[in-house]
């Protein structure tokens, strides 16, 4: 591998590694913005917001510590998603009874 290769991956590790700490320092269920998060990370790693982004945006959306939700109450949470209870299936046999029924209309 190349020094130019390693040069990078070093930079990225310690994006990835101050993210991850400022995901640590926030409780469960507290949320912030992207860009937030980005501005943060940056000022941490004496980098620009708009450079470490792409980088943050990636590991908040593939980390466990965290959940990224979109919309007006989104972006990232901090801690599990809560999974909603499945909703109840429709029972088939009442559609087949239908089709049935009809079916025997159609004979007279």
């Amino acid at each position: 591998m190349s020094q130019n290769i390693k040069d990078m991956l070093e930079g990225v590790e310690v994006i990835f590694n101050a993210t991850e700490k400022v995901l640590d320092g926030m409780s469960d269920g507290e949320r912030i913005q992207i860009k937030e998060l980005a501005k943060t990370v940056g000022l941490m790693v004496a980098m620009e917001p708009k450079n470490v982004l792409h980088f943050v945006n990636h590991f908040a959306h593939n980390t466990e510590l965290a959940y990224v939700t979109r919309g007006k109450n989104g972006g990232v949470i901090r801690g599990q998603r809560v999974v909603k209870p499945a909703k109840k299936a429709v029972s088939v046999t009442s559609v087949d009874d239908a089709v049935t029924v009809a079916t025997d209309i159609d004979d007279l």
